[in-house]
């Protein structure tokens, strides 16, 4: 599958101590220029958007019918063909269908054009997220952009229900079966969109098998959930802060999988208050480049320098 074959080990470990890296750091995305002075430090390839669409003739001139069916009984007959010119295969034909749609971006028409095409779909909803996960790694802004909102699109959250990440989690379970990395920009979408429905997802979906690997993570999560809870509800101040929660965080900032520091990542971003001293910084001189690139990338989201604002619960 296109974007997600990295060569490195399924759900791999990277430590999370500084070894030595100098970061020249300015606010909100500076790169971070490391120093190869120990040879041990783990080499982690980022994750760069390499993927791109050519455009499919016969898919194109359809499409371009299809944009412009005269009504809706013609539109359903034509959206009912597109399949069988790739002979069913819905993983050549959403390509081809973002593709066609970044060329028409500006048209009002065109997001309700998507949404309309893929509901004509008979294939199940985590073929579509199959297919669109990989376009995550597009080299077009407007390409990924368009992807992440029809991802959301299938995961059925509400303001009172989690995201459901069951389709993710089936992708990423595939990749470590098979011994890949599991997609970098599929990963990090999840954590950005919901962090501790994220961090249960890859508990799961990496295979996780011994009890002392797993509670800790769980309970983590749990503590620092139980934490937002009170403050939404009103249980405590919107700005509480919990010295065991504080704890939780600064056990997780040191786990060697880089997919549960990245939790730690997103949440002491979103939630200064939250976090351990010197927690940022030291996520900022990670190993692991993922996770760097991660710290800067949140902190640019909510709008707050990096190593700044490390407080701890009174």
């Amino acid at each position: 599958m296109a974007g997600r074959n990295t060569g490195r080990r399924p759900c791999g470990t990277s430590r999370s101590v500084s070894l030595g890296f100098v970061l020249g750091l300015a606010i909100f995305g500076a790169t971070a220029q490391v120093s190869k002075s120990d040879p041990a430090a783990p080499i982690v390839a980022t994750n760069t958007r390499t993927v791109e669409i050519t455009p499919d003739d016969t898919y194109q001139v359809a499409l371009s019918k299809l944009f412009n069916a005269p009504d809706k009984s013609s539109f359903n007959v034509q959206a009912d063909q597109l399949p069988a010119l790739g002979e069913g295969d819905v993983q050549k034909l959403i390509p081809q269908l973002l593709w066609f749609a970044a060329q028409h971006h500006q048209d009002t028409r065109t997001h309700a054009f998507v949404g309309r095409v893929l509901s004509r779909l008979s294939a199940p909803k985590e073929v579509i997220v199959d297919a669109l996960a990989p376009q995550l790694d597009n080299r077009d802004d407007t390409v990924t952009a368009m992807v992440q909102d029809l991802l959301r699109g299938y995961e059925d959250r509400s303001a009172t229900r989690p995201p459901d990440f069951s389709a993710y989690r089936a992708l990423i379970e595939a990749d470590v079966r098979a011994g890949r990395e599991p997609q970098t920009s599929l990963v990090k979408f999840m954590y950005e969109s919901e962090p501790g429905t994220a961090l249960q997802t890859m508990v799961r979906a990496c295979q996780l098998r011994k009890p002392e690997e797993i509670k800790p993570l769980l309970w983590a999560e749990h503590v620092v959930a139980e934490l937002l809870w009170k403050r939404q509800y009103g249980f405590v101040e919107r700005t509480a802060a919990d010295v065991a929660v504080v704890q939780e965080l600064e056990k997780l900032s040191r786990q060697p999988q880089w997919w549960v520091r990245l939790y730690v990542v997103e949440i002491v971003l979103a939630y200064p208050e939250l976090g351990p001293p010197g927690v940022v910084e030291r996520l900022l001189e990670d190993a692991d480049p993922r996770i760097r690139e991660s710290m800067q990338r949140a902190a640019a989201r909510t709008d707050r320098e990096p190593g700044k604002s490390d407080a701890s619960p009174k």
